[in-house]
């Protein structure tokens, strides 16, 4: 496994670096930008983190749309 400290006492991780990058695009919002896939050193850890953070942004951009909806039928007001 690959170490998290560098000699110069930072922490540094391929995984980081994904993430920050997966962080950025999310916080765009539901684009059609693909997200980046993560090919650097693996264990369970990291796939959990990459899972769970899959499954947040999914569960996020759900929320988002339904939120959009709910706004949408606000505005419009109720068909008579």
């Amino acid at each position: 496994m690959t170490s998290i400290v560098d000699r110069r006492g930072h922490i540094s991780h391929p995984i980081l670096t994904h993430l920050v990058a997966l962080l950025s695009i999310y916080e765009l919002g539901p684009i059609s930008v693909p997200t980046p896939k993560y090919d650097g050193p693996s264990d369970w850890q990291t796939d959990s983190i990459l899972r769970s953070l899959g499954a947040m942004a999914h569960r996020m951009y759900a929320a988002e749309e339904a939120l959009a909806a709910f706004r949408a039928a606000k505005t419009c007001g109720p068909e008579t």
